[in-house]
C-alpha cells in the first residue's frame, strides 16, 4: 500500500539552511493488537516528532525469535493489553535516515543522517546511563510497548540513536541494534571477557553467531559453540569457534575438559534462555566462571549443584539490552573493520511479506542468522 498525499513536516528544524522536506501523511505498518493478537498491515498516520524525538524513515528492519514470541503470547509481557483495538508496531531492529526533528533536540543530527536506535529507550535523564540497570518508570521497547520499525517511518528519541558507518549497508546496519550489540555486551561487558579465557556460548543462532566474531576479536581462547543444529554448528566452525558441539552429545564435557586442560570454562554464556542450557552451562564453568544469561529467559533461574556454584566462587549475571556506550563501540568495531556482516543477513523480504521470515523461525525449518524486511 502506498500513497501520494504528503504534508508539511511540522516540528521539523531546517539543517544547514535547506527547507524541510515533506512526509508522506500516511505509512504502511505491521501491527499487532494487543487484546486479541490479531497481526496484519495497517495504514496509518505518520507519526510527528515531539520534543527531544527524532522521526526516521526506516530503511531496514531485522526480524528475530522474540517478535515470533510476541506474536504467539509466550512474550506478551512486553506487549500489555492495552485494550480492544489497541495496536503495536512491531520491530525493534532498526537502520534508518533522519527524516524530520523534533523541538527541544540538540544540532547532534541532521536531516539525511544514517542512525541506528537503541532497542530499549530511556528518558533524556538516564542518556548516559552505561548500565541500564535498576528499575525505570521511563523505560520503553521499540516494537514492544512503543511502535517499532515495522513501518515507513518510526520515532525514536534523539539520544538513544547511533551513526551507521558509512560502509555498511542498510540491511547490515539493520541488525546491530540487538543482533549484534546483546552478545558484545554479554561478552565485554557483563561477562568481562579477557584475552586468552575460554568461552562456551549456547544458542548459534543470530545471536550466538556474532559472538563467536565478538569473543575471537577480544582474544577469547578456545571459543566453543553449542547448538542442536548441524548447519549452526557449521557456521560457527567457519567463523572461527574453536569446536561446535551439540548441547545433547554426552561426550561434551570430556570434549570441554580436553580444549581446557581441565580448567573448565572461564565465561559461559546462555543465548537460549532455558533452564536446561543454564544448569549445562554452568556446569561446566570452571574455578571463579562466569554464566552470564543474555536476553529474556523463561522458567524459573536456578542453580541445581549449588554446592559446586560456591566452592569454585562462580557468579551468574543477567541482563535485557544494552546501554548506548555498547552500540557506539559496536559501531567503531564495524568502521574499523573488526568485525563482518557481509554474511549475517539471510534473505531480505518486502514489509508485505513479513509472514514469510515469522513463519520459517517459528517452525524452525532453517538456521538463518537473520532475516531482514525493507518497508
Amino acid at each position: 500500500m502506498t500513497t501520494s498525499t504528503t504534508r508539511p513536516s511540522q516540528g521539523v528544524r531546517p539543517t544547514g539552511g535547506s527547507p524541510s522536506q515533506a512526509l508522506p501523511a500516511t505509512m504502511t505498518a505491521a501491527r499487532l493488537e494487543t487484546s486479541t493478537g490479531t497481526f496484519g498491515l495497517h495504514e496509518i498516520p505518520v507519526p510527528q516528532p515531539g520534543p527531544g524525538q527524532v522521526l526516521l524513515k526506516v530503511d531496514a528492519a531485522g526480524v528475530c525469535l522474540t517478535d515470533v514470541h510476541v506474536l504467539d503470547g509466550s512474550l506478551r509481557e512486553f506487549t500489555p493489553d492495552r485494550g480492544p483495538g489497541h495496536r503495536i508496531t512491531l520491530g525493534h531492529e532498526i537502520a534508518g535516515t533522519v527524516a524530520a526533528i523534533g523541538p527541544a533536540v540538540p544540532d547532534t543530527w541532521k536531516l539525511g543522517d544514517r542512525v541506528m536506535p537503541m532497542s530499549r529507550q530511556r528518558c533524556e535523564r538516564c542518556a548516559g546511563c552505561r548500565s541500564m540497570s535498576g528499575p525505570c518508570t521511563d523505560l520503553r521497547t521499540l516494537g514492544m510497548d512503543i511502535d517499532g520499525g515495522w513501518a515507513q517511518y518510526v520515532l525514536s528519541a534523539h539520544h538513544a540513536l547511533v551513526a551507521v558507518p558509512d560502509s555498511l549497508p542498510d540491511v547490515a546496519a539493520a541488525i546491530v541494534p540487538d543482533a549484534v550489540t546483546v552478545p558484545f555486551s554479554a561478552l565485554v561487558r557483563h561477562g568481562r571477557l579477557r584475552a586468552g579465557e575460554s568461552v562456551g556460548l549456547w544458542g548459534l543462532g543470530g545471536l550466538g553467531t556474532h559472538a563467536v566474531q565478538i569473543a575471537r576479536s577480544a582474544g577469547a581462547a578456545p571459543i566453543v559453540g553449542f547448538d542442536p543444529l548441524p548447519d549452526a554448528r557449521a557456521r560457527a566452525r567457519e567463523l572461527g569457534a574453536d569446536a561446535a558441539l551439540d548441547p545433547a552429545d554426552p561426550a561434551a564435557p570430556a570434549r570441554i575438559a580436553d580444549l581446557t586442560d581441565g580448567r573448565g570454562l572461564d565465561l559461559a554464556v546462555d543465548f537460549v534462555g532455558h533452564g536446561t542450557v543454564r544448569n549445562q552451562a554452568q556446569g561446566l564453568l570452571g574455578m571463579a566462571g562466569r554464566l552470564v544469561l543474555a536476553g529474556v529467559c523463561s522458567g524459573a533461574v536456578s542453580i541445581d549443584d549449588f554446592g559446586r556454584f560456591h566452592n569454585l566462587e562462580q557468579t551468574a549475571t543477567a541482563f535485557l539490552g544494552y546501554g548506548i556506550t555498547d552500540l557506539r563501540r559496536v559501531a567503531g568495531l564495524l568502521e574499523f573493520g573488526r568485525l563482518d556482516l557481509s554474511a549475517s543477513v539471510t534473505e531480505v523480504f518486502d514489509l508485505s511479506d513479513v509472514r514469510e521470515p515469522l513463519g520459517r523461525l517459528a517452525t524452525k525449518a532453517t538456521s538463518p542468522v537473520r532475516y531482514v524486511v525493507r518497508p
